[in-house]
């Protein structure tokens, strides 16, 4: 049985919505005796809720980063939380920074902040429209007394460098974080995409593992699992690839051996 995990955002989903083409061919996939995973920087929440908007059923939800694992049901399997006392202080500490804005999440809930003393760029006032309609409050999310995962925005790529090397020092005893094009993601020191993945394989009992992105946080798993990336990624996953796809319905052809792709 073969198990592919594919990101979601620029691999699964190439356009507002995925491809109902190629949501048609992940579920033959899976009718064929396969298992199909999405493995993304998104919190459960919001990643359950678009998938099935768009007619995809994965049989696993790697979330966060590798952080969370959740069945097709949004049962929760296994969760790496980022000490607490650790997440607040670094949550004060992006208050503070050169972010324009940042999301943080107990595993259910996000809440949203905006550094209002940053001026907003366009993207992020689009962000703030699209993404964080479905906040909830500071205390409300900080009353669980866990989190999963932060993500900062920033439209300068270098300054998120430079930041990323600072978080690293500060907080590098308990945290990871990964570059995105347009944020920092952040998760409990010791995660991965790869991490998520090879748990996941593990709970589905697969034979032979695959995975699929584009992106600078897919990089561990396209690195540590022998991965494909999308042609149109970056060109750091491009080149850390064994294998380029134009959509994922190309590579489940390739994976089913009846490859028409390059």
């Amino acid at each position: 049985m073969k198990f592919l995990a594919s990101d979601y955002d620029g691999t699964l989903r190439l356009a507002p919505q995925v491809d109902p083409a190629t949501a048609a061919r992940v579920a033959q996939f899976q009718s064929h005796g396969h298992r199909f995973g999405i493995v993304t920087g998104r919190a459960l929440s919001t990643i359950y809720d678009e998938a099935h908007h768009n007619q995809v059923d994965p049989d696993v939800f790697i979330c966060s980063n590798g952080a969370l694992i959740a069945d097709r049901d949004q049962n929760i399997l296994t969760a790496h939380w980022i000490p607490f006392d650790r997440a607040c202080a670094l949550i004060e500490y992006l208050k503070q920074s050169d972010f324009e804005s940042f999301t943080f999440c107990n595993g259910e809930d996000s809440g949203y902040h905006v550094n209002e003393h940053i001026v907003q760029s366009p993207r992020s006032l689009e962000r703030r429209e699209k993404f964080f309609a479905k906040t909830i409050g500071e205390a409300e999310v900080l009353a669980k007394g866990r989190m999963i995962s932060l993500a900062a925005w920033i439209s300068d790529r270098g300054r998120m460098a430079e930041m990323q090397a600072e978080i690293q020092e500060r907080f590098g005893d308990a945290v990871e974080s990964y570059l995105n094009r347009g944020t920092l993601d952040i998760v409990a020191r010791g995660v991965s995409k790869q991490t998520g993945v090879e748990w996941a394989a593990s709970w589905l009992k697969a034979d032979e593992v695959y995975v699929i992105g584009d992106d600078y946080n897919d990089l561990p798993m396209i690195e540590g699992l022998h991965g494909f990336a999308m042609s149109s990624g970056v060109e750091a996953a491009k080149a850390a690839a064994s294998r380029l796809f134009d959509t994922v319905d190309d590579c489940l052809d390739y994976l089913e051996g009846m490859s028409h792709s390059h």
